[in-house]
């Protein structure tokens, strides 16, 4: 009999951000490198015999560590990968929302039945799986195999194997990242689960951000914005928490420097809104002085009372969204002088900007996938 620990890949950009980022080679953020490290420590006495992972980027990390201390080669099998989200792919859930609101709620209530145009189903993303996981079964006998794939495909998987309908999916859910489920095949290709979606090596630093909510309380819509009275509010806040009360703001010159912006690139600048409440806003411009293929983010503001709680991210992911289309590789920042500010950065993996003492600088595109990819 052969034992599966299949485990869901670390906190990613797209979980971080609040994107669908099924297919989207996102990156991973600060805090899913620390609980690879956390996987790793857990699997530490436990003997695997084959590493396996879908290409995600995301994945192939989660596992990195565990193969290289083992010296064991990290084999690719596209059966792992994530569900297909069609048209809604690296959209962000709050834009979903707004822009679809009976797909977006038909996902909210019965996932499984998902009738996203170009999307596939939780049953066809089951089937794919315990097929790939038989496969995998047979290549490691009665050994071990440590299996990385992705949130919706292990619980559609989980409720085949355990003979639930699919609507169990909202039952069965899905752990933080890096939680393990452990899984036995049989000769027969039969399955039995004897735990699912531990994540018990993780402290609590380390779990999901947003407590396994979802919807409107917590997915922003972030769109390029009409020059207003709005945005004009939401900057005056910003200057009172940058400069403080006493410096006067010159409202009037800051939306005539908007204008300039956004008749530039319209989506420079845009307005995130929480419940259709306009709470924080994004500016982006390209700098002279660094290069054409970077693009800088001068500002990441939302309300004080929304800040340490992760909102802050979403801006991040609609910037990085709009430079990769624009064929950025690179998105700056300055040096963050506010709590805030810095938290947000800290979440990613910014680096000092080789000759520019004040920047800090993200890659924007993960490395491609270095192993061979099989089905």
């Amino acid at each position: 009999m052969a034992n599966i620990y299949l485990v869901r890949h670390c906190e990613s950009e797209g979980n971080a951000c609040r994107r669908t980022q099924a297919q989207t080679d996102a990156l991973v953020t600060t805090k899913g490198y620390l609980q690879n490290e956390m996987l790793r420590r857990r699997f530490r006495d436990i003997p695997i015999d084959g590493i396996y992972s879908s290409d995600a980027f995301r994945s192939i990390m989660t596992v990195e560590p565990i193969a290289k201390e083992r010296g064991l080669p990290i084999r690719v099998r596209i059966h792992l990968r994530e569900v297909t989200t069609g048209v809604w792919e690296d959209m962000a859930w709050g834009n979903i929302a707004k822009e679809y609101p009976k797909e977006s709620k038909d996902w909210d209530e019965h996932p499984w039945a998902n009738t996203t145009p170009g999307a596939s189903t939780f049953q066809q993303v089951a089937d794919r799986l315990l097929f790939g996981l038989r496969r995998i079964a047979r290549e490691v006998g009665d050994g071990n195999a440590l299996c990385v794939s992705h949130s919706c495909t292990i619980k559609a998987g989980l409720c085949a194997m355990m003979g639930r309908p699919m609507s169990d999916v909202k039952v069965v859910g899905h752990g933080d990242n890096t939680s393990v489920s452990l899984i036995h095949v049989d000769r027969e290709g039969n399955f039995s689960v004897e735990y699912m979606n531990d994540g018990s090596h993780l402290p609590p630093e380390l779990r999901r951000a947003w407590s396994g909510v979802a919807g409107a309380d917590i997915n922003m819509a972030v769109d390029p914005v009409d020059l207003g009275e709005v945005l004009e509010e939401l900057a005056r806040a910003h200057a009172r928490q940058t400069e403080g009360a006493e410096v006067p703001f010159d409202g009037a010159e800051w939306l005539a420097r908007a204008r300039e912006l956004t008749a530039y690139n319209p989506d420079y600048l845009a307005v995130c809104r929480l419940k259709g409440r306009p709470v924080g806003f994004v500016w982006m411009e390209n700098e002279e002085e660094t290069p054409e293929d970077c693009g800088h983010v001068r500002t990441m503001f939302v309300l004080p009372e929304l800040q340490g709680k992760g909102y802050t991210e979403q801006l991040f992911g609609y910037a990085a969204h709009v430079f990769r289309y624009q064929g950025k590789r690179v998105l700056t920042v300055s040096v963050p002088r506010l709590p805030e500010d810095r938290r947000g950065v800290e979440r990613f993996t910014f680096a000092p900007m080789r000759g520019f003492r004040d920047r800090m600088a993200l890659e924007l595109f993960s490395p491609p996938c270095p192993y061979p990819i099989l089905a």
